[in-house]
């Protein structure tokens, strides 16, 4: 009976990503759920992230992309800002994925939105289609990383989909 009575001694724990917040989902990839505030900014530094790209869209509230992107340019880093839907077209996903697998070598991105359903959706085919992920676990860590809404898998599946992958 010993050995019972150790067990949850033996229950690990995940590791805390390096910003708070985030999902490192490949290393030096992250998916941020929420907005960089000043302990996201903090560890954004240390971390020596060097793109952000920001989801958002002009309706969602505490929109302020030219507060964020001069934060960003003190702290070094490059910022995008691309709105997309809650249930983006195949061309958002196309082109996002672009910008992560073009990013130069050594490069550290992190990806937000409002909450990390649209930045989670958004990573994930790059994952499957770039670094050889199944869709089955690019979905779950995306799940992990904030993929919530079902017309958001929705559109993600449809475009794994039109590049032959289910």
């Amino acid at each position: 009976m010993l050995p019972f009575l150790l067990l949850p001694a033996l229950i690990v724990q995940a590791p805390q990503s390096a910003i708070p917040g985030a999902v490192e989902v490949r290393p030096g990839v992250f998916v941020l759920k929420g907005l960089p505030n000043d302990t996201i900014c903090a560890a954004i530094k240390k971390q020596h992230i060097t793109h952000v790209i920001d989801l958002r869209r002009d309706t969602e509230p505490n929109l302020d992309c030219e507060s964020e992107a001069s934060r960003m340019s003190d702290l070094g880093v490059s910022y995008l800002r691309y709105a997309i839907s809650a249930a983006p077209p195949n061309g958002d996903f196309e082109f996002l994925r672009a910008i992560i697998r073009d990013l130069p070598k050594g490069s550290k991105v992190l990806v937000h939105c409002s909450n990390g359903n649209r930045a989670a959706a958004a990573v994930c085919p790059w994952l499957v289609l770039d670094r050889g992920m199944s869709v089955d676990e690019a979905i779950a860590l995306s799940r992990q990383a904030g993929l919530k809404l079902p017309e958001t898998e929705a559109a993600l599946r449809r475009y794994l989909s039109s590049k032959g992958r289910t």
